[in-house]
């Protein structure tokens, strides 16, 4: 036996598996909540805190270019008043610090007062701030490029009509993007990474250089890849969230290190595992004791029923110490040793009374009345049919006459071997005595029934026995009964359904030998002939499988 699968083994094993699996359950499942509740806390206070952040951008984006739209309604622009203007430029220019220019555009989209640009201007009319201006709607543009500075700028622009009231062009401010970012990360509240600004359009951080990663943005471009952590363009798993800014154009996202926001939980799943290491640590002597005072019995026990297997049933039960084991397993110990002597002291007596019949190998009529009672009484609680065939040799006393008692003990031995090539392996087969035989047919009705003793009766007729050169007719005379709903002969059903089937085999005898005939109570009809009726069952069987045969005609009453 191997040594992992002892009872010993097992049960240590089991018992820690009891301890191990619902602490491991219990820790993943309690590492998945405290996770997603983490990550679910710290997305909740970073969106709180982007939404203030989003307040002062949109703030500010709406003080720069207010300057603006005032600075286009002046009187010296309205007028184009150009030494006027040029004089209120650089006084604005001068108050305003995060502006970095200040342009007047004529109608037809040349600069006409711009300090970084050479005289004679530039042509802007293909831009998308003087389409709008054209259309009389003050803009702020996405992130440019400028023409002469080369550096990223947004403009913030706003048309200017003259007196009349027609379009004289426009006024726009430049401001540097980096201004605009310091503003942005000037914003931080809270110890955690500034907030910085992305291109909804294209994921990518502004002012980000060349082949810089693009932020996985989700369709609603409300929460950057939902609670789920992703590596932002540093390399660092980061929890991110982000807000529409400038009509959708912009986002305004926030993001934090995932170590900063499970750095607590971690900490304290650690704490829990050193605990519960420790429980286990204190925990396992005692399993490993109870584990030993429920094994040492029953080992005891098996080395026992192995000497009782060997043989050896007069060995008295070892002692045992009754204070190392539990009282339900001292008892078992206790009441295995007195059934082991008493199978010592029966054990002869259940040898001599064997149940099989020397001549046949069958069960004989003891045997009868211990396994037939209970095959009997299985049907009946089941609500099952059962059915007895009787059957006894025609002729017996003929045949021991004529032909002698050793040819007579080999039509016994061939009828034996007979019956039970017939039978099903569920049926019980009995010599009853002399040259007499019986069946007992659980989950068998009248109609199989007498289909298996006629079947029985032909195999009987095919028996081809010789004795100096003479053949031995060999037949039997079969009678067949039910198990009865109310037992009327006897002490029991046994008794009731084998007397009933003697009393059909009787008056088998009388009708002639070599038949099958049918026990029933009231009915004394002539019975079909028992050959027909088993061709027909048979037919039946073979034709519609599983469908219960028909109900077979009452037999004659003698």
């Amino acid at each position: 036996m191997r040594r992992g699968r002892t009872i010993k083994a097992q049960l240590r094993f089991y018992s820690l598996l009891l301890i191990l699996l619902p602490l491991a359950l219990s820790l993943a499942a309690f590492y998945g909540v405290l996770r997603t509740e983490g990550l679910d806390r710290a997305q909740s206070e970073m969106q709180a805190e982007l939404r203030h952040h989003r307040f002062d951008v949109e703030r500010w984006l709406g003080y720069r270019l207010a300057d603006v739209v005032h600075v286009s309604r002046t009187d010296a622009v309205r007028r184009v008043d150009l030494p006027a203007m040029t004089r209120d430029f650089h006084a604005f220019l001068d108050a305003h610090g995060d502006f970095r220019s200040l342009v007047y555009v004529d109608a037809a989209g040349r600069t006409v007062v711009d300090f970084d640009m050479p005289e004679g201007g530039v042509d802007i009319s293909d831009r998308e701030y003087f389409l709008r201006a054209r259309q009389g709607q003050p803009f702020i543009s996405r992130v440019l490029v400028g023409r002469t500075s080369g550096k990223a700028i947004v403009i913030f622009s706003s048309p200017v009509l003259n007196p009349q009231g027609d379009f004289a062009g426009l006024v726009f401010g430049a401001v540097r993007i980096d201004a605009l970012h310091e503003m942005v990360s000037s914003l931080r509240r809270t110890p955690v990474d500034p907030p910085f600004l992305v291109d909804a359009a294209t994921g990518l951080p502004l002012l980000a250089p060349e082949g810089a990663p693009a932020i996985p943005l989700p369709a609603d471009s409300t929460v950057i890849d939902g609670p789920v952590p992703y590596r932002n363009r540093d390399g660092h798993r980061v929890l991110g969230v982000g807000l529409p800014l400038k009509n959708g154009e912009w986002l305004l996202v926030q993001e934090r290190a995932v170590s900063d926001v499970l750095g607590d939980m971690h900490r304290l799943l650690l704490l829990l595992l050193a605990v519960s290491g420790l429980t286990m640590a204190v925990l396992t002597p005692f399993l490993l004791r109870l584990a030993r005072r429920v094994t040492e019995p029953i080992e005891r026990i098996s080395a026992m029923s192995e000497r009782i297997m060997a043989g050896e049933y007069g060995n008295a039960c070892p002692g045992l110490d009754a204070a190392q084991v539990t009282p339900e397993l001292e008892r078992l110990y206790r009441n295995f040793c007195r059934m082991a002597e008493r199978i010592g002291i029966h054990v002869g007596e259940l040898e001599r009374l064997s149940g099989t019949d020397d001549l046949t190998g069958l069960a004989n009529r003891r045997l009868l009345a211990e396994e037939g009672a209970r095959i009997v009484g299985i049907c009946r609680r089941a609500g099952q049919p059962c059915a007895c065939l009787m059957l006894d040799l025609d002729r017996f006393k003929h045949i021991n006459d004529v032909h002698g008692h050793a040819t007579g003990d080999e039509v016994l031995r061939r009828l034996a071997a007979t019956i039970m090539s017939t039978v099903r392996s569920s049926d019980f087969a009995v010599r009853m005595g002399g040259e007499e035989f019986a069946v007992i047919a659980p989950n068998t009705d009248a109609v199989r029934a007498m289909a298996l003793a006629e079947r029985i009766r032909r195999n009987v007729e095919r028996i081809d026995l010789r004795q100096g050169g003479m053949p031995v007719p060999v037949a039997i005379s079969v009678g067949v009964a039910g198990l009865a709903a109310v037992p009327r002969h006897g002490s029991g059903p046994l008794e009731d359904l084998l007397a009933r089937a003697d009393n059909a085999l009787y008056r088998a005898k009388q009708a002639g030998r070599n038949r099958v005939v049918l026990w029933e109570e009231t009915v004394h009809a002539a019975p079909e002939d028992p050959a027909e009726q088993a061709d027909r069952v048979e037919r039946t069987d073979a034709e519609e499988p599983g469908k219960e045969p028909p109900a077979p005609e009452p037999p004659v009453r003698d």
